[in-house]
């Protein structure tokens, strides 16, 4: 028995099913986190806690770490 036949037995999913939740529920979380990480950001920037500057750099870096999870979650 080859060892995808043997987890898809004891587990009842395929392989390639239990690959898609995972990276389902890893970008789900990513997308989570930016979204709470820009509003806290924008909040910042629009209440004058934060610099102009500062809040697009943030902003890239979010944009960078999201796409970067994406690239290894769903790649």
């Amino acid at each position: 028995m080859n060892p995808s036949a043997a987890f898809a037995g004891g587990s009842g999913l395929a392989m390639g099913s239990l690959a898609t939740l995972v990276a389902g529920v890893g970008t789900t979380i990513v997308l989570l986190w930016a979204g709470w990480a820009w509003l806290s950001t924008w909040r910042g920037w629009a209440g004058g806690r934060v610099r102009g500057p500062v809040f697009q750099g943030a902003i890239i870096r979010i944009a960078l770490l999201a796409v970067l999870m994406f690239w290894i979650f769903l790649g």
